[in-house]
């Protein structure tokens, strides 16, 4: 299996759900999420409890993944990186990478729990295409 990395803005939302929809469909640990958005550590310590239930609806449960800031190391050790944000929310390590495939997926935040159902089925389709 290839090592996989997703990369969204913050790493609370689309790269998570992204990440776990790739090693729950190939029952795999094959692939990790980031964000571009620097101390995302400190500025969000745990998942949003709405992506947590989000998942839990397909029956993944992702309350214990912490977000992360994407780094060079984590780019250079992965075969494929899979962006699900706007390109000038990026990292430049990021958007300069040959490994990055850019999705665009819409911003989970702010959004109804409904559209946010949708942005979910959306990666799931996204994630299922590359496995």
């Amino acid at each position: 299996m290839s090592k996989i990395l997703f990369v969204c803005h913050a790493n609370v939302g689309r790269s998570q759900m992204a990440e776990a929809y790739y090693n729950f469909l190939t029952n795999s640990k094959d692939a990790v999420s980031a964000g571009n958005m620097l101390d995302i550590e400190n500025r969000y310590p745990k998942l949003p409890c709405t992506i947590v239930n989000l998942m839990s609806e397909e029956g993944i449960p992702i309350n214990s993944q912490k977000p992360k800031t994407v780094t060079p190391e984590m780019v250079d050790v992965c075969d494929r990186m899979y962006v699900l944000c706007p390109r000038e929310q990026c990292l430049d390590f990021v958007v300069n990478s040959e490994k990055a495939v850019f999705w665009n997926v819409k911003d989970p935040y702010n959004v109804t729990f409904e559209n946010m159902r949708k942005i979910r089925d959306k990666i799931r389709k996204k994630v299922e295409s590359v496995i």
